[in-house]
């Protein structure tokens, strides 16, 4: 009776530690150093800041982030993961996406900061840009729309549509990269005029 009972009692509070440890919830973190985050990583709001005369470096693979909020110079490189929110950006600092689950739901970018978009699945709305602050998509087949609508392929090849550009279309540039059959197209024209010779 009394090893049945201690059985019952270690297995409950098994149970117990398991529903504690499994409820963890995402958490704020400050960046003053280079960091990495990658799978398993889960932030509630990603706050990014220089420590003179350095310039902070965070370079995300995977994880979750709901928001990136960025200063001074910093930088910030997404190549994986998901981003549920979005960003803002304040002073000279710079973020860049090349992959991952990206939403930008109404993107702030203010002072002289830089949002770069070379790929990914990236959904963006509502953006605003102020001062020399500047967005820049890199990619082809650019097709705008008088509602200031936006439509193309990402560098990667990814298909993006981007709405609602009224309070940062002046700042928005389109990068034209070359379409990868036409890269294609210029390697075998190379190839076959390097065997004539």
């Amino acid at each position: 009776m009394r090893i049945t009972m201690k059985k019952t009692i270690i297995a409950l509070l098994a149970v117990v530690i398991l529903l504690i440890v499994s409820q963890v919830q995402a958490i704020d973190v400050d960046f003053y150093s280079d960091a990495i985050i990658g799978p398993g990583d889960d932030y509630e709001l990603v706050f990014v800041y220089d420590t003179s005369p350095l310039h902070t470096k965070v370079e995300m693979f995977g994880g979750n982030v709901f928001g990136f909020i960025t200063h001074d110079s910093s930088i910030v490189n997404i190549h994986g993961g998901e981003l549920e929110k979005g960003i803002t950006t304040y002073d000279s600092s710079k973020l860049s996406i090349y992959g991952g689950t990206i939403l930008l739901d109404t993107p702030l970018l203010t002072g002289s900061s830089t949002l770069n978009i070379y790929g990914g699945d990236v959904r963006m709305g509502a953006p605003f840009a102020d001062n020399s602050s500047t967005i820049n998509i890199y990619g082809y087949d650019f097709s705008e729309f008088p509602a200031f609508s936006l439509t193309g392929y990402l560098s990667d090849g990814t298909p993006f549509e981007f709405m609602e550009l009224t309070y940062a279309y002046s700042h928005i540039n389109l990068v034209v990269i070359p379409e990868p059959a036409t890269i294609l197209f210029f390697c075998l024209g190379a190839l076959l005029l390097r065997k004539r010779n």
